[in-house]
């Protein structure tokens, strides 16, 4: 429980360099790991109980999803960043059990946090 509450203020914390960090790792995903990955994602964001994707970024999101582009690299930008707001630990866990490239993309996001 402690670990959680630790990433959480990390997150509070995450500076605009640190999200271009992320995006950029995020740009190097292959296709595959973009048509697995992103429906999950996009689950854990809309089932989130938190309730704070009800701004800019939900609607992004919502945009994307309506428009079938969730599963692109602005797509999986976005719902990463969704992700590490409302279960950033569940988010590791779809990046870690997906393709090799996702799982680097993890241990990515987990050394800038």
């Amino acid at each position: 429980m402690a670990q959680i509450s630790k990433i959480e203020e990390k997150i509070e914390q995450l500076t605009d360099t640190q999200r271009s960090e992320i995006y950029e790792y995020a740009r190097r995903v292959t296709h595959e790991t973009l048509e697995e990955v992103c429906p999950a994602l996009l689950r854990l964001a809309l089932n989130s109980e938190k309730g704070k994707l009800k701004n800019q970024l939900g609607n992004v999101i919502f945009h994307l999803q309506k428009n079938e582009r969730i599963s692109t690299v602005i797509g999986l930008q976005k719902l990463l960043d969704a992700a590490l707001i409302v279960a950033p630990e569940e988010m590791i866990k779809i990046l870690e059990s997906s393709e090799a490239d996702a799982q680097e993309l993890a241990k990515k996001i987990k050394s800038i946090l």
